[in-house]
């Protein structure tokens, strides 16, 4: 007996149960709920690039001298209009 799919065990209740209310909600199978989660699923940076450091929420270059109010502001204004 020869099988023509792949398949993934996943012992968690709450994994089988969300991805069932989800099928039954969105009119896809369960693999394809998976599927679809797993494809836009990125994973977070474990460590920033090059000299970068985490901050909470914010990526810092530490030891590069400090900017002023204006130029950060100038800074965020021109990454609004690049929206």
């Amino acid at each position: 007996m020869t099988r023509a799919a792949a398949q993934l065990n996943v012992r968690s209740t709450y994994a089988r149960e969300r991805a069932a209310a989800l099928a039954h909600t969105t009119g896809m199978t369960t693999t394809q709920v998976v599927e679809e989660a797993l494809r836009s699923y990125t994973p977070p940076i474990a460590s920033p690039p090059g000299e970068l450091v985490r901050r909470g929420a914010l990526l810092i270059r530490p030891g590069k001298g400090s900017i002023t109010l204006d130029v950060a502001n100038a800074a965020l204004d021109a990454a609004r209009v690049e929206r």
